[in-house]
């Protein structure tokens, strides 16, 4: 899904807090107007390759953080999400012709004609040791932000996300729970369909069947947060989370299991594929939001060090199944836990079967990285 960014400087963000301060009766008087009625945009479901729409996401409710201060002054949603195959994308790049550009990474994207190989029944891999995740070269990372990071150095790091005993570790959810893939089941110019068996819930429910088959003790939630409405989801997705995690304590990682979506001029979607053992699998992004918006997420790090030990695992065990690690400006609801992480399994080109294989394939690298990391 695509966005148009609006950018919020750390001076803008200074000046607009003073003003705040400064004058409590202006403040009252704005929060009482935009307690009226928060003017949104209609999502545009088929999304365009010249990044002209916006979608806003209302945060519903009463509970005001740092983001709703900014919004009220501004008028601008400042947890508002945008795609991740935006301009810092490796897969795609502005003015691109569809097939005549190879990502960073190396590996090909092809249209929704292409012809995936038979399927081979895959082999079970032992999970790569905790040396050999922490000693990753060369790890590949999309920066959006201004922040510094070494993919290398952090996947060498403690990780945060440990399970306590038979308590749940990990917790799946979806934000944009009815996104589906290419084939019989997209419906229509939405790409979307309520239909848990065809759209993402059914990779969660892939991931899920892996972790728990480690001995992970996993919980997968599968409410509708963009259904019927779109707008909004992120906010009815962090409600959900937050609940999850009051009743949960011991939960240490939020999966939020999406697929990426570009149409081409020609009406042809994205594809972002790989082979696994001879298995047509769909390639996957882990998308890691942070706090360079304003919006408070002191445990952004901790979050990327996580990515960076599951994608090293990923990279031993299905070598060419990880696009590189997308960090972003944007939060997307990461604060919730030390493990938060934005899962983009496949895109609108691909099939439901080939992103249950890029699922099952992650998923291995993620138990890795939560039992070896």
């Amino acid at each position: 899904m695509r966005y148009k960014t609006i950018v919020i400087t750390k001076q803008k963000i200074m000046i607009f807090a003073a003003i705040l301060i400064g004058t409590a009766l202006l403040c009252i008087g704005v929060t009482a107007v935009c307690r009226q009625g928060a003017k949104t945009v209609k999502p545009v479901m088929k999304f365009n390759a010249d990044y002209k729409s916006i979608i806003s996401e209302v945060v519903p409710g009463a509970e005001q953080n740092r983001g709703d201060v900014l919004e009220m002054i501004t008028g601008i949603d400042t947890d508002n999400p945008e795609t991740v195959i935006g301009e810092y994308s490796t897969v795609l790049k502005e003015n691109a012709e569809r097939g005549s550009y190879v990502p960073e990474n190396g590996f090909e994207t092809a249209n929704e004609n292409s012809t995936p190989s038979p399927a081979e029944p895959q082999q079970a891999l032992s999970l790569p040791s905790h040396e050999q995740i922490c000693a990753s070269v060369g790890l590949k990372i999309s920066n959006a932000t201004d922040y510094n990071v070494n993919l290398d150095e952090m996947c060498a790091g403690q990780s945060a996300v440990k399970p306590e005993g038979d308590a749940p570790s990990v917790l799946i959810v979806h934000t944009h729970t009815t996104e589906c893939f290419a084939g019989d089941e997209m419906s229509g110019e939405t790409e979307r369909t309520t239909d848990e068996t065809k759209n993402v819930i059914a990779i969660g429910n892939e991931i899920a069947s892996v972790l728990e088959g480690y001995g992970i003790k996993t919980l997968h939630d599968t409410t509708y947060h963009d259904y019927p409405s779109y707008q909004g989801s992120y906010g009815r997705a962090l409600t959900t989370v937050e609940s999850i995690l009051k009743e949960n304590p011991s939960i240490k990682a939020v999966l939020d299991v999406h697929r990426d979506a570009f149409v081409y001029e020609d009406g042809s979607r994205l594809r972002v594929s790989c082979q696994q053992n001879g298995i047509e699998t769909a390639q996957v992004m882990l998308v890691v939001g942070t706090n360079s918006m304003g919006l408070w997420h002191d445990n952004w790090r901790d979050n990327l060090t996580f990515a960076a030990k599951i994608q090293n695992a990923a990279e031993l065990m299905y070598p060419g199944l990880m696009r590189p690690v997308n960090l972003r400006t944007e939060r997307f609801n990461g604060h919730t836990t030390r493990g938060s992480l934005i899962l983009e399994v496949g895109s609108n080109g691909n099939t439901l079967e080939e992103a249950k294989e890029g699922g099952r394939d992650v998923a291995r690298a993620i138990a890795a990285a939560i039992l070896n990391g």
